[in-house]
């Protein structure tokens, strides 16, 4: 589990290489930018990271700004997210 800013969403569907209609569903999170600062790459702050998501159901009642906890499939997709309690 690992507790996150939600900041939206986006899900759909595609047509593949093979040419079949693929569902897609995908979260973003807030998170702090890492790494190693150079001469040639600065960061500071916050970053929307996307997470592949298992389905719309699990954001449905869930507004984006909102701090939620997440848990994660051995695909690291959101399985399931719920608000954390203020």
């Amino acid at each position: 589990m690992e507790e996150k800013t939600y900041v939206g969403f986006n899900f759909g569907r595609f047509e593949n290489d093979d040419g079949k209609m693929q569902d897609y569903c995908n979260v973003f999170m807030l998170e702090d930018f890492n790494g190693t600062e150079s001469n040639d790459y600065h960061f500071g702050g916050q970053k929307a990271v996307k997470y592949g998501c298992l389905s719309p159901d699990l954001f449905k009642d869930i507004q984006p700004g909102t701090r939620v906890q997440c848990y994660f499939n051995g695909k690291n997709k959101v399985s399931y997210m719920v608000p954390v309690k203020k």
